[in-house]
């Protein structure tokens, strides 16, 4: 019986079968992963495999959901541009919501916002939401010693193009030059483009203008909250009327 047993397993068919089980177990790193699943827990798999503060954040989410035992839907504001994370919180047997508490991923009371050039204009990447424009900053090379210009502030969202600041003329310095804005917008689309237009009543070269950024203002003013965790740029605060 136990030589009936080795002929079968010294088959090479047989040993051919165990070679490449071996070889297919070792290419998807088998023994590694029962190890992690049995040695990790659930929540430094989260962090592994999804970011800790940036994205959807779901590290943190979850650091926040069992240190606060948030068992409810709760209000996320993500400034990242990636998609809503809300789905961390969703359980199909409960439909209240947390009304005391409030998340902000990515939050910055200023987002400084660079552009490129592109033909006669400048151009952003995309922005997550303008609530409030705070001041624009730009270089230039004057032509002339009383040289004036005015700009205006578009977003571009799928080909549609809207107008949401015009400035008036304004006299411009040699250099470096910060104007003011402090314009809050009302209406605006989200994870849109800025585009910003420079003009003149005179010849003007676009070209002279150079590193071109705009500050823009968060809708949250941190001071009017508590704040019960803060990590990075991610904050569990109260959530006030």
């Amino acid at each position: 019986m136990k030589k009936k047993i080795i002929k079968k397993l010294i088959n090479p068919k047989n040993i051919l079968f165990f070679f490449i089980i071996v070889i297919i177990l070792h290419n998807f790193k088998f023994a590694k992963n029962i190890n992690f699943l049995v040695k990790d827990n659930f929540h430094n798999r989260l962090v592994k495999n999804y970011d800790y503060c940036r994205n959807e954040s779901i590290g943190f989410l979850n650091y926040v959901k069992e240190k606060y035992n948030i068992n409810n839907s709760i209000m996320i504001k993500n400034y990242f541009i990636s998609p809503d994370p809300s789905w961390f919180f969703f359980k199909q047997s409960s439909k209240k919501n947390d009304q005391k508490k409030m998340i902000l991923l990515g939050f910055t009371d200023f987002q400084e916002i660079n552009f490129k050039k592109v033909e006669n204009y400048f151009l952003s990447t995309d922005i997550k939401k303008l609530n409030e424009l705070n001041k624009i900053t730009f270089k230039i090379k004057k032509e002339k010693e009383d040289q004036q210009l005015s700009f205006v502030i578009y977003q571009k969202l799928y080909g549609h193009k809207k107008m949401i600041y015009k400035s008036n003329l304004i006299n411009i310095d040699n250099g470096v030059n910060t104007i003011n804005i402090n314009f809050k917008i009302l209406d605006s689309f989200s994870n849109s483009k800025i585009i910003i237009e420079f003009k003149n009543e005179n010849f003007f070269d676009y070209q002279k203008i150079t590193d071109l950024s705009l500050s823009i203002k968060n809708d949250i003013n941190l001071s009017e909250h508590s704040i019960y965790e803060k990590q990075g740029n991610c904050y569990l605060i109260s959530k006030n009327d």
